[in-house]
């Protein structure tokens, strides 16, 4: 075999996180919420002394490091990420690639997440933007990155205490973030201004990206057919400084666009920040069904009273506390969120958002213990929604 790894990690562990997934998902419990986080490669790198351009260097490099990843969250960080014999592996690029699809330019760092540099200097260069191939940029190099990894998977045996086990490709996907903030990406910060002047150019600008957006998902559906389980989530961070009406006129109409093509098994918004002031639009325009690792900013009974029972919620400690707070007050912001949003029925306690490198394991320790003493399990609804 061209690769192997064998984990540590006994299959009832994976068995109970399998079934507290599938009750978060119905609005239940099995024992206790569920635990999981928003941890990237730029978490790892750091532990095993890897440069993070390095990362980044081929499919070959990118594939195998993933591999060590996934051993050692699975083995250190106490969660309910693993709930099968199974390693997920993907082409990563951050939140480059929907940029980059769209002719935007990529700013590499030694030691930092790749950025969207700003192409679009001027309104007029904004109204000649046309829709790019759905291969352009980046996405081609994921796409190939894909092939390739599906081959090295055919050659790689993983164990779980000796088990076997396997690495799953997962479905080929170029997306992940809203038109509203891809133009930001193209665009940089006058996009914002832009839409107070020059409001028919910036429709017409984020519909063409949305037509991207479907061009580039059908393109690789056709690639790989594999029905998409779950909901289709988008990330709207660019939106979260905007007021509810802007939201809703420049935002709303693509996202719902998207959501609408393909999210047919649901509806996955993440937003870093204070969202408080969008979250009636978010629930009643977007019909979101999931909050996924939304910004600690949110204080907990807030998205308790304005979202709870109608979406999913997952999130939100404070990633700095999570860093530099000690176990106790770490534990207390979960103990928190589990207090305000747990009775609500499909709350995932994580963090809020993104866990920073240098983050201690007593965290994560302190962060399950908070769990498993709250409890609020045996299968049921909390008794205000039964």
């Amino acid at each position: 075999m061209r690769f192997e790894v064998n984990i540590d990690y006994p299959p009832e562990k994976m068995a109970l996180s399998r079934k507290r997934m599938e009750a978060w998902s119905r609005f239940r419990y099995e024992d206790r919420v569920p635990v999981n986080y928003c941890l990237v490669a730029r978490y790892f790198t750091p532990l095993f002394g890897l440069r993070y351009i390095d990362f980044f260097k081929d499919a070959e490099t990118q594939y195998y490091w993933q591999l060590q990843f996934a051993k050692y969250r699975i083995e250190n960080i106490p969660e309910d990420f693993c709930t099968g014999p199974v390693i997920g592996v993907h082409p990563y690029f951050d939140n480059v690639i929907p940029p980059s699809g769209h002719g935007g330019e990529v700013g590499w760092l030694e030691n930092g997440p790749p950025r969207a540099i700003p192409v679009i200097r001027t309104v007029e260069q904004m109204e000649r933007f046309e829709v790019a191939r759905p291969d352009t940029g980046l996405r081609g190099t994921a796409i190939e990155w894909w092939h390739q990894m599906k081959e090295f998977a055919s050659e790689t045996r993983v164990t779980f205490n000796g088990r076997e086990g396997h690495v799953d490709v997962g479905p080929l996907s170029l997306a992940g973030l809203s038109p509203h903030m891809i133009a930001v990406d193209l665009a940089g910060e006058d996009f914002y201004w832009w839409m107070m002047e020059y409001p028919d150019a910036c429709h017409r600008f984020l519909r063409e990206i949305t037509q991207g957006e479907i061009d580039a998902e059908n393109h690789v559906r056709q690639i790989d057919p594999r029905t998409r389980g779950g909901a289709y989530g988008i990330a709207e961070d660019s939106a979260q400084i905007m007021s509810a009406e802007m939201f809703g006129e420049f935002c709303v109409p693509y996202s719902r666009a998207l959501f609408e093509r393909f999210g047919h098994e649901g509806r996955a918004v993440h937003m870093c920040g204070d969202s408080t002031h969008l979250h009636e639009v978010l629930k009643k325009d977007l019909k979101m069904t999931r909050f996924d690792v939304f910004g600690y900013l949110v204080p907990p009974k807030v998205a308790a009273v304005n979202l709870g029972g109608a979406s999913l919620l997952w999130g939100n400690i404070n990633p700095m506390l999570m860093k530099d707070g000690t176990p106790a007050q770490v534990k207390e912001a979960a103990s928190e969120c589990i207090e305000w949003m747990g009775p609500c029925g499909g709350f995932m306690l994580g963090d809020g958002a993104n866990v920073c490198p240098g983050t201690p394991l007593e965290s994560f320790g302190a962060i399950m213990s908070a769990a498993e003493e709250s409890g609020l399990g045996d299968g049921r609804l909390p008794s205000w929604r039964e």
